[in-house]
């Protein structure tokens, strides 16, 4: 009887090291880096900020012509104190539009990045979920700086059992 017992014992303790979750983590920029789309991506993107780069380098000129000419204008004592206002206005509006171009260059860059990525993180997302469902993974975590779990299996979620237990429905 105490043979069988035992028995009994080993194997339940057997069942329940099968049954631990499994829990693995992987470097999602990494593996990014390492695809050859992300090559294509990165050279999209220089391309695109290259182009910017131009467009306010050549609004950066314009302003500085402009606001030296504004300078010779101010210590010139014979030019009339309203053409003076009206090179001033006319340097900080130029001012203006390169503030807001810099700022226009910043957000279609952001969006262009988006709209690049989006699809290769989909990419990924997708294949380390379905090599985590094969291998048995209940949980994979990117060890990425700032990220945190990207696949979860679904059995293991509480949300039900909580609510129950709180009485919401």
């Amino acid at each position: 009887m105490k043979k069988l017992f035992v028995i009994l014992m080993m194997v339940c303790a057997a069942g329940a090291v099968n049954a631990q979750t499994k829990v693995g983590h992987i470097n999602s920029s990494e593996l990014i880096d390492l695809l050859p789309e992300a090559d294509t991506i990165q050279t999209r993107l220089l391309a695109e900020q290259e182009q910017w780069q131009k467009i306010l380098a050549d609004k950066e000129t314009e302003a500085k012509t402009k606001y030296t000419a504004l300078m010779q204008i101010i210590e010139d004592p014979a030019i009339s104190n309203s053409v003076k206002e009206i090179k001033s206005q006319e340097v900080e509006n130029l001012q203006k539009q390169y503030q807001e171009l810099q700022q226009r260059a910043n957000e279609e860059l952001q969006k262009k990045q988006q709209e690049l990525l989006t699809p290769l993180l989909d990419k990924v997302k997708k294949t380390i979920a379905e090599v985590a469902k094969v291998n048995g993974y209940a949980y994979v975590m990117d060890t990425t700086e700032g990220s945190g779990i990207i696949y979860s299996d679904s059995s293991f979620d509480l949300m039900p059992l909580v609510k129950a237990k709180l009485g919401v429905k």
